[in-house]
């Protein structure tokens, strides 16, 4: 799940527990003494909340749904388009709540620019627009590639003829070949969301 599935999940919670799970993709390894008892409570909170949704029966029926070509990376699409059904639920002072707190200098380097481009782009209230998030998917899938064509021409530069990284070929974008399957399957795609977030609410701990 991305940004707002977390958020919603978390929202009860206290600033420093929300921040946890909003930077907790950015965050690597299993010591995270170096962070607050309520941010690392947070980022193990995300944490289980991924394992839980990776495993559920309806996002693996899924899996079995979209086109083979894109299995690999479905479950980061799935994240997205979750965010789009979310979305119109999220009330402004919640959103504003969460780019105050994703502007904080403790956010991981290495979620910097994503996060940059969020706020230019006001994308978590964007996600509304199917159209907005097809396009995020597409980009997000070519940025993939792009690190995908980079690998290639190392392993070229030192004598491997690597041409395929986790069977996908170097040039291809699987996420943006997979727009228009979600977007011809946006009511399977909600109705089958409507089955799996009651059992996401349930992970919820109490304010």
């Amino acid at each position: 799940m991305n940004f707002l599935g977390h958020a919603r999940l978390s929202l009860a919670g206290s600033d420093n527990f929300l921040f946890g799970n909003l930077i907790a993709d950015g965050v690597r390894g299993s010591d995270l003494s170096g962070w607050s008892t309520e941010v690392e409570a947070g980022i193990r909170f995300h944490r289980r909340c991924d394992a839980v949704i990776d495993a559920h029966p309806e996002t693996r029926w899924l899996l079995t749904q979209v086109p083979p070509s894109s299995r690999r990376v479905a479950g980061i699409a799935f994240d997205m388009m979750w965010d789009h059904l979310l979305a119109a639920e999220m009330h402004d002072d919640d959103i504003d709540r969460l780019y105050r707190l994703l502007a904080r200098e403790e956010v991981p380097s290495r979620l910097s620019s994503l996060i940059e481009w969020i706020q230019v782009r006001d994308a978590l209230r964007r996600y509304q627009e199917l159209e907005f998030t097809l396009a995020t998917i597409a980009s997000i899938g070519e940025r993939m590639t792009a690190r995908r064509r980079l690998r290639q021409t190392s392993d070229t530069r030192n004598g491997r003829h690597t041409h395929k990284v986790g069977n996908l070929d170097a040039g291809t974008n699987p996420l943006a070949d997979m727009t228009p399957w979600l977007a011809d399957n946006r009511a399977m795609l909600e109705d089958s969301f409507a089955r799996l977030w009651p059992d996401m609410l349930a992970l919820r701990q109490p304010a």
